[in-house]
């Protein structure tokens, strides 16, 4: 049988060759992580066509307008010039990015696999989010292809090239926001294995403390917890450490990736009122071009959604973690000291070493922040939409 999320991540791995986002190599079942010169040579000419294709292939963005609305005011052309430019700035600095850190992506990769082999139920219990997500970019960058075939139809040749830069831009992004959802989802499925185990010591440190078998039994049972307690305490700290790396290391895509969203929202809401007031018609829209950009932008928000919630999620895993903690309140007098410190320990590591996820240190990624984001969003929305009510 088939196993689906072994053949996306092997998809994954062998797509981001393609387009030019990964310079290295690794190998799944050796946890082997290595530059070999096909591949570092390979990933220096697909960047370095790129750059060229782009220095000699500027085409102006606002004409690019026309491609997909035949009839723009300039308050449309200023809106996607902005959007389609952080798209491809953050495109090129995620590019830069993974050659300036390379050494550092190296490590990060190396210790997730290490991660990764070290728990065989890892894959099983992460697959439904594999596939989603696989599902989710995958119908995004199709539908996108079509609509970039249709815009060509329409369009001189002069913008073939272009268009097609574009939708390579898109494409990194995509696979660089797949590759840090695939580390985060991995991280929080790791999370929920060891909050089922913490409990599982919990619940048995409660029967010790309130029931003590006899006194060889009992000092070996705390031993054997206490053992235990330790590895869990061990694991957290690396998925720690690996979910602090793995925000160093994408911490500037993620700003640009963040904003592009940002803008993009904004882009969408206000050109979906220009839609519903002008008629697909009065923008020379056809109904079909309608049907598959709304396809498109559903699916493509989905996926920025999945982005955000599994950061979320680890964050809920984390608080998990330290209520199972305090349980060990509940416990009656008379554990074994070595337990008694083991627990005292962890319960300090995680205390003095709160789990933050933020971008560049700018801001953290929070319920709280996310709330705020989107009601910024729906502000901004509003403004954009009152401008043009008044001056178009």
């Amino acid at each position: 049988m088939v196993d689906l999320a072994s053949w996306v991540l092997r998809v994954v791995y062998f797509y981001g060759h393609l387009i030019g986002v990964s310079n290295f190599e690794f190998d799944w079942r050796t946890g082997r992580v290595f530059a070999a010169k096909w591949t570092t040579f390979y990933a220096i000419a697909i960047n370095s066509t790129m750059f060229i294709l782009y220095s000699y292939h500027w085409i102006g963005i606002t004409n690019m307008m026309n491609l997909f609305f035949g009839k723009a005011n300039k308050l449309h052309e200023y809106v996607v010039i902005i959007m389609t430019g952080i798209k491809i700035v953050a495109g090129l600095v995620t590019v830069l990015n993974r050659w300036r850190q390379r050494c550092q992506m190296m490590d990060l990769a190396r210790n997730v696999i290490q991660l990764f082999l070290n728990c065989p139920q890892l894959k099983k219990i992460s697959r439904l989010g594999v596939l989603v997500k696989f599902f989710t970019g995958v119908v995004t960058d199709f539908l996108q292809v079509i609509i970039t075939l249709d815009a060509l139809g329409r369009v001189d040749p002069q913008y073939y090239l272009g268009i097609s830069l574009q939708y390579w831009m898109s494409a990194i992004l995509n696979l660089a926001t797949s590759q840090h959802y695939l580390i985060v989802l991995f991280i929080r499925s790791h999370y929920q294995i060891l909050n089922v185990e913490l409990r599982q010591v919990i619940e048995e440190s409660k029967e010790l403390s309130r029931n003590p078998p006899g006194q060889g039994v009992f000092m070996t049972r705390c031993c054997f917890l206490a053992d235990q307690l330790e590895d869990i305490a061990k694991i957290q700290s690396q998925l720690q450490s690996i979910m602090n790396q793995l925000e160093e290391v994408f911490g500037l895509q993620g700003m640009m990736v963040q904003s592009g969203y940002y803008m993009s929202m904004v882009a969408t809401a206000y050109l979906t009122y220009s839609v519903l007031r002008n008629g697909y018609e009065a923008m020379q829209m056809t109904f079909r071009g309608v049907i598959l950009t709304s396809a498109w932008c559903f699916f493509y928000y989905f996926d920025v959604m999945l982005n955000l919630v599994v950061m979320l999620f680890v964050l809920d895993e984390h608080k998990k973690l330290l209520l199972l903690l305090e349980e060990r309140t509940l416990f009656a007098p008379g554990l074994d000291v070595r337990l008694e410190q083991s627990f005292e320990s962890f319960q300090l590591q995680v205390t003095h070493n709160p789990l933050k996820i933020d971008v560049v240190k700018m801001y953290e990624i929070n319920r709280s922040s996310s709330m705020s984001m989107f009601a910024s969003f729906i502000m901004h929305s509003i403004y954009l939409i009152q401008y043009d009510l008044e001056n178009f």
